[in-house]
């Protein structure tokens, strides 16, 4: 999803390609790349937009991905709940369970098409931080506010295309996910957080320094 920027929501699979960040141009070579290897090779492929993908077995202890792993972490280990900005950018948070069954019908089926698949209903960060802070039993968690990220504000994704010619459907409850990672996540042994070594540290986010 990080290919089509900070476009009006919900993004269909004809706007065009407009990433604002390092991460949505990766995405973006990538698609182009897959498309010249169609051309000069012959390569048969379909171009699989997933978006804001959560549920079990998630790596919680990368603190620099997957917002609600590490929101989920975070409430585990008695800390504060960082939330990047104002908190009121939106996403729909899609269940694993129901991005499968695409995958498996594009191994075969189609060439040379593209489908956004996730969930249709997106939350703003401020309240999936307060779903995850009302789950722990330590009263002493916070939502604080860090350093506003580049990214975009609003990103969802409309699905007609996947729901018209894969039969996608969605049932993303996103309460009874969380509920389900929330459970799961307590029954995991403590691990070291990721950490990485940095080579330029200017204008780094705080949350990422520390």
């Amino acid at each position: 999803m990080a290919v089509y920027g900070n476009q009006d929501p919900p993004f269909s699979e004809d706007q065009s390609l407009m990433p604002i960040d390092p991460y949505g141009i990766a995405k973006m070579t990538v698609e182009q790349d897959i498309r010249q290897a169609h051309e000069q090779f012959g390569l048969r492929y379909n171009i699989v937009r997933p978006h804001n993908v959560v549920g079990i077995y998630q790596n919680m202890w990368d603190k620099y991905r997957n917002a609600i792993s590490i929101f989920i972490r975070r409430a585990l280990e008695g800390e504060d709940i960082i939330v990047y900005g104002d908190g009121e950018q939106t996403r729909a948070f899609s269940d694993i369970e129901y991005c499968m069954e695409p995958f498996l019908k594009l191994i075969s089926g189609y060439d040379g098409e593209t489908f956004n698949i996730g969930a249709d209903k997106y939350f703003t960060i401020n309240e999936m931080a307060h779903k995850i802070k009302d789950l722990s039993p330590l009263k002493s968690i916070n939502i604080v506010h860090g350093d506003k990220r580049h990214e975009a504000v609003h990103a969802y994704c409309s699905h007609d295309k996947a729901k018209n010619m894969l039969d996608f459907k969605d049932d993303t409850d996103i309460d009874t996910l969380i509920n389900k990672m929330y459970n799961w996540a307590t029954k995991q042994k403590p691990r070291s957080i990721k950490n990485m070594e940095y080579e330029v540290t200017k204008n780094m986010y705080t949350e990422w320094k520390n």
